[in-house]
């Protein structure tokens, strides 16, 4: 039995996430968003984490994306727990850096949800969709503050409200690269 490597577990989790973020921002059925999105957040949090490491949690998020995501969504999610589904190669520490800012993005897309804003929540998903892909360097043409102002930095001026501004630091200025 091959065990699988946090990056592996890592990859799997972001393009889950992708998936999730695209689902939600379109106002697709995902189950229970609130759900889905802390039980993502734990797993990530558990990156290169001794005594539980994400990749011997792969087995529990499976179980637990099951419940949260309702049976039509799962299916969606199901091939990427799968070792035939391949993931892409990414830079794993600059994904590592920035693990705090997907979960304090699902974080705020939560908190607009409780709020009985789906609007908003929908939107700011619409951004977190495109930070997996970033990750992925699908993006490598824009430098990281570029991505940033892009993706994160509408928000603030639709709605007057905070989103990424506490991770704006993970985004190095032009000047800086």
């Amino acid at each position: 039995m091959t065990i699988m490597s946090e990056k592996n577990a890592l990859g799997r989790v972001l393009m889950m996430s992708k998936r999730v973020y695209s689902a939600a921002g379109k106002g697709e059925d995902t189950g229970n968003l609130m759900l889905l999105l802390d039980t993502l957040s734990a797993v990530l949090s558990h990156i290169n984490f001794p005594e539980q490491p994400m990749a011997k949690l792969m087995k529990k998020l499976e179980r637990e994306v099951k419940k949260a995501a309702g049976k039509a969504f799962f299916a969606e999610l199901k091939p990427f727990f799968s070792k035939l589904c391949p993931v892409s190669d990414f830079d794993f520490e600059k994904a590592q850096l920035h693990i705090p800012a997907l979960i304090l993005g699902n974080d705020k897309i939560c908190e607009k949800m409780a709020r009985g804003q789906p609007d908003r929540a929908r939107t700011m998903c619409s951004a977190m969709e495109s930070y997996p892909g970033y990750l992925f360097g699908e993006y490598e043409a824009l430098s990281d503050s570029q991505f940033y102002d892009l993706v994160f930095g509408y928000y603030p001026k639709l709605y007057d409200d905070e989103f990424m501004e506490p991770m704006k630091k993970l985004f190095k200025p032009d000047d800086e690269e």
